[in-house]
């Protein structure tokens, strides 16, 4: 399928789901996020994200019930991930990914890139302030002894696990939990590739990283790819290269490689 088909066809689709909002009386507000909000982002893969809002009793109805969207007679999955957020995949393979909201719950959210395609109660001042806050929240100044520390408790951690014999559990402080951590000392160590500034999202550190890092996007890629030890030890080494470590950190460091005996 070309691009032009591919968003024909995802933007045909946003417009049945407005539809559906716009004609429904108990629903006030339809909220795209992400790349249903911003058409530039849109490809093959992109799933419809959005927020459903509606009157206050209406929510467990809306999460329940299902029937408000557009072909769901064609959905094979449609989990309930939290109290609020459900996922749909179809036969097709689209995705969508939403949560419903009663009107006193939309503050729960937070958002960044967005748009209110049906708004029957002014959701778009509110929006605004959830926005303002979202972006506040995520600009707290970085703490880097924090998150340097907490990178490396959590490689050793996931390191004991895995020669303890916890594989699973030792790959999830390893390839999730402390590469959290340490993509955060990334982007505060070094500026994206110029240009694509503009790529991050301010909620999710993993988002779109290879295309802000291309090189240490790989660099981690590779590693990640090792058997455990192995991938932990190149996270440790990648993190000790992005600027020149302080006494503190090194001796952190060295108690960290003395326990696994990577001296």
């Amino acid at each position: 399928m070309t691009a032009d088909n591919t968003l024909t066809r995802f933007l045909e689709y946003s417009d049945r789901l407005a539809a559906s909002a716009d004609a429904d009386p108990n629903v006030i507000g339809l909220i795209f996020l992400g790349s249903a909000a911003d058409h530039s982002r849109v490809d093959e893969w992109s799933d419809h994200d959005f927020f459903l809002i509606v009157k206050a009793g209406f929510g467990e109805k809306y999460r329940g019930d299902l029937s408000w969207i557009p072909d769901i007679e064609e959905a094979v999955l449609h989990p309930r991930e939290t109290d609020h957020g459900l996922k749909v995949v179809f036969a097709d393979g689209r995705v969508l990914e939403f949560a419903v909201f009663e009107d006193a719950e939309l503050e729960l959210a937070s958002v960044n890139s967005w748009a209110a395609v049906v708004d029957k109660t002014d959701l778009t001042a509110r929006l605004e302030a959830i926005e303002t806050r979202s972006r506040a929240s995520a600009a707290k100044p970085f703490d880097r002894a924090k998150e340097f520390e907490l990178f490396l408790a959590l490689v050793l951690i996931g390191a004991g696990r895995h020669r303890r014999g916890e594989t699973l559990i030792a790959g999830q402080f390893i390839r999730s939990y402390a590469l959290r951590n340490l993509l955060g000392l990334i982007r505060d160590a070094h500026a994206p590739v110029p240009g694509t500034e503009s790529k991050q999202d301010n909620l999710d550190r993993f988002r779109r990283f290879e295309i802000q890092y291309p090189s240490l996007g790989r660099r981690i890629e590779n590693a990640l790819q090792k058997e455990l030890d192995a991938a932990a030890r190149d996270l440790i080494e990648i993190a000790e290269g992005l600027r020149p470590l302080c006494d503190r950190e090194a001796a952190q460091v060295a108690a960290v490689r003395g326990r696994l005996d990577w001296i």
